[in-house]
């Protein structure tokens, strides 16, 4: 069987995963794509021999499609992931779920009423080999009582339609779901330090570099840098500290040269080029559980909906300065596994 995949949203992310399923994918085919520019649609709908559709519900409901893939911008995925499953059509969405946790609420509950897991959220980082080593790592009690995590999210630049509240809502949220991940347990507070001194890289508007503490359940501390003006390349970062040893990801260069007179290494420059494969890994499984006509597994809409209530804690902090609890509901019984 292939798997006819709508794909909704043409911008960067989405023609990645365009590219990724005509290179990389096996079992599916890009059968529509949507997106609100029209010259775009019609460009990629040549390009990839797919169906071009200029809205969103009338290519979620198309006879064409059997899976949604689900790359617009976060304030659009609330509707178009409601149509996928009233549709009954399984459906992979880029993170964010939504931009608030009371959107996202209102998806669980329509997935719940279904009655099967039906949509797959985009934390790649958890498809990355070394975050499953190091998960494993942890698992298998070899760090010990786990006391401390340190994190660092770096990009190197980002445009100046970046905002203070996307270092939140948009780079901390992968260090959100994968400490969640990581140590199996939720985050229960949150607190946004604001350094004395910024990048001169930064535009006028953005406190850059930012500190974020995140508490857990286990009392478990962890230190995020979110730096997105950098310089120097994408660099992801992430050291826990047991009671009785350390573990973290490695280096993360991705060529590297030796001269006569020293050494070098080029690292990542975007996420699409740091986490290829791990992109590659969570579509293939997407994709895996569809074409077996398998419930959806992997990072989940309640998952979503988690991150968003710890950003949204996150934001308040981000105002105030203060440290926020975060109140997480009793899960349904649909996501416990």
């Amino acid at each position: 069987m292939t798997v006819n995949i709508g794909v909704i949203g043409l911008g960067m992310m989405g023609r990645d995963h365009l590219r990724r399923f005509s290179e990389v994918i096996s079992g599916a085919k890009v059968s529509a794509v949507c997106d609100i520019q029209r010259e775009t649609v019609d460009e990629m709908a040549k390009t990839f021999a797919a169906t071009p559709f200029y809205d969103a519900d009338a290519l979620i409901n198309s006879q064409q499609v059997d899976a949604v893939v689900i790359c617009s911008i976060g304030p659009a995925h609330k509707e178009q992931i409601l149509a996928a499953f009233k549709a009954g059509k399984p459906v992979f969405c880029e993170k964010p779920l939504t931009p608030g946790a009371d959107e996202a609420r209102q998806i669980i509950d329509a997935e719940v009423k279904t009655g099967k897991r039906l949509l797959q959220l985009g934390f790649m980082r958890r498809f990355d080999a070394g975050y499953q080593k190091l998960k494993q790592t942890i698992e298998a009690g070899e760090l010990g009582d786990i006391l401390l995590m340190h994190c660092a999210h770096r990009n190197p630049t980002v445009p100046e339609s970046y905002t203070l509240e996307m270092a939140i809502n948009d780079s901390a949220t992968h260090e959100i779901d994968i400490i969640r991940y990581l140590l199996n347990e939720d985050i229960v507070a949150v607190r946004v330090d604001r350094p004395g001194k910024k990048t001169s890289r930064a535009c006028p508007h953005l406190q850059d570099p930012l500190i974020v503490i995140f508490e857990t359940e286990s009392g478990v501390r962890i230190d995020d840098e979110l730096f997105v003006n950098c310089g120097y390349g994408y660099d992801i970062r992430c050291e826990v500290v047991g009671e009785q040893a350390i573990a973290g990801l490695t280096g993360q260069a991705l060529t590297y040269a030796r001269a006569p007179y020293g050494y070098g290494q080029n690292i990542a420059h975007s996420c699409m080029e740091r986490f290829a494969v791990a992109y590659d890994r969570e579509v293939q499984h997407f994709v895996n559980r569809v074409r077996d006509g398998k419930a959806l597994s992997g990072p989940s809409s309640w998952d979503g909906y988690v991150v968003a209530l710890v950003c949204d804690a996150g934001l308040a902090s981000l105002k105030d300065g203060e440290k926020h609890r975060v109140i997480i509901p009793p899960r349904p019984a649909l996501y416990q596994d």
